[in-house]
């Protein structure tokens, strides 16, 4: 046997079994959930641990919610909002971060908050720099 058929007869044989192994993990495979404009979902939440308030990771809820769908941005992302301002958009989040609500009775704990940067505030023109006129130092 020469060495390019050998090689191509392993060749065939590897990826073989990778189409096995493919056909029966994407059996198990669930198909993402598509969610339509003004369904209700919670979003995952990503709680952080605060000893100063007596706050456990461990112990916050997982899921905040519920949200209102705006529009889907993508194939796989959606822009929600909160149930009480509905126009303002709180932010684009991926599907695997969407959870179907069923009831509509459920209040957030925590509410989300518009995520990025806040827009800067300008000061107004009679304002001074901040400083404080009893600190060290002369202005």
């Amino acid at each position: 046997m020469s060495p390019i058929k050998f090689s191509t007869q392993i060749r065939e044989v590897v990826e073989g079994q990778q189409d096995s192994r493919k056909f029966y993990a994407d059996k198990k495979r669930k198909a993402a959930p598509t969610y339509q404009p003004a369904e209700h979902v919670f979003v995952a939440s990503h709680p952080l641990s605060n000893a100063a308030k007596g706050r456990s990771a461990k112990l916050m809820p997982h899921r905040e919610g519920p949200y209102v769908i705006l529009t889907q941005r993508s194939s796989s992302s959606y822009e929600i909002a909160g149930l009480d301002n509905p126009g303002v958009p709180l932010g684009v989040y991926h599907t695997s971060a969407l959870t179907p609500c069923n009831s509509d009775r459920v209040k957030p704990l925590i509410p989300l908050r518009k995520r990025g940067r806040p827009p800067k505030v300008s000061n107004s023109p009679g304002s001074s720099s901040g400083r404080r006129r009893k600190q060290r130092g002369r202005m």
